[in-house]
């Protein structure tokens, strides 16, 4: 009976340990999952070394609008899922800040998306993710890998606000894995994401491109504080069925052969629209209630990132 048991409990043991391929990564959530706190304490370590880049430089520097790097070629050869997923996990990285709170006078690290584009430490993320939170009293940028470790910053490349891109350059003591930028893409083809939507680590997810649109990225109140005369800037935004929530900002859209073909920008809910409701004294109050019709996934194309770099 033992022996039974104890082979059982081998069975069982040997079935858990090959639930996944060899190197794919097991993500902790719930209770005792604290992946920030780690990261925190390198930051925090970091910064007590001076070597983070404070948002007020970050800041300066983001008035910069082209950089001088080279890109590598897009790629022609097709990958298989999973070197497809490999791609997009070793090229992501999450950007953000580690900030001060000015309401708790707490520490916080709050971070989004990001994708090398050059082996020496090019990054490409959202505008809006190197943008310092509303209730920051001191911060600095900050990178983390997929393997929890804290990268500091050294510089921001270039930024456009309007069209949402921006390019930072990291300090690693190995090669990034990098995207190739890629404009040929068209409704019809699939892409892939791998993000960390509301905080859900390493969710690689599966669409097509539905349509290509261009309108504005900056609010009015943006807009109006351009230089007279100047437009606002419209990027070319590309729409997907691809999933993706907020966090997975910057997040790269790569396509079959592992180029980014832009990168996660906003999501717009397609909200039902109220009925009227009449109210009479006879009569109980109907309370309607509003659902989700449907979601835009919007990502800026790549074409925005590529304007961020001189050409030669």
């Amino acid at each position: 009976m033992k022996q039974a048991c104890a082979l059982l409990l081998l069975l069982v043991s040997t079935r858990i340990a090959c639930a996944q391929a060899p190197g794919v990564p097991v993500y902790a959530e719930g209770r005792g999952a604290r992946p920030n706190a780690v990261l925190m304490e390198q930051a925090k370590k970091l910064q007590g070394a001076s070597e983070l880049l404070s948002m007020t430089k970050a800041l300066e520097q983001a008035q910069r609008t082209q950089c001088d790097i080279t890109l590598p070629a897009a790629d022609s050869k097709p990958l298989s899922p999973r070197e497809r997923w490999q791609r997009a996990r070793m090229s992501h990285l999450r950007v953000g800040q580690l900030y001060l709170c000015s309401k708790c006078d707490k520490w916080h690290l709050d971070l989004s998306g990001g994708y090398a584009i050059t082996a020496d430490g090019a990054v490409a993320t959202c505008a809006h993710v190197i943008a310092p939170p509303p209730n920051m009293k001191e911060g600095w940028l900050v990178v983390a890998t997929e393997e929890d470790v804290i990268l500091p910053v050294t510089e921001v490349l270039a930024c456009n606000i309007g069209t949402d891109c921006a390019i930072i350059r990291v300090k690693s003591g190995q090669p990034l894995t990098p995207l190739p930028l890629s404009l040929d893409v068209s409704p019809g083809d699939s892409v892939w994401c791998f993000s960390d939507p509301s905080g859900k680590r390493g969710y690689f997810s599966e669409g097509i491109v539905s349509r290509f649109v261009k309108r504005s990225f900056m609010t009015k109140k943006e807009a109006d504080k351009l230089p007279e005369g100047t437009e606002a800037p419209k990027p070319v935004w590309l729409e997907t069925t691809t999933d993706w929530a907020p966090g997975s900002s910057g997040s790269a859209l790569i396509d079959q052969f592992g180029n980014a073909v832009g990168h996660v920008s906003e999501i717009q809910t397609v909200i039902e629209d109220a009925l009227p409701t009449r109210k009479k004294k006879s009569e109980a109050t109907v309370i309607h209630q509003l659902g989700t019709q449907m979601v835009f996934h919007q990502a800026i194309g790549a074409v925005e990132v590529k304007a961020l770099v001189k050409i030669p």
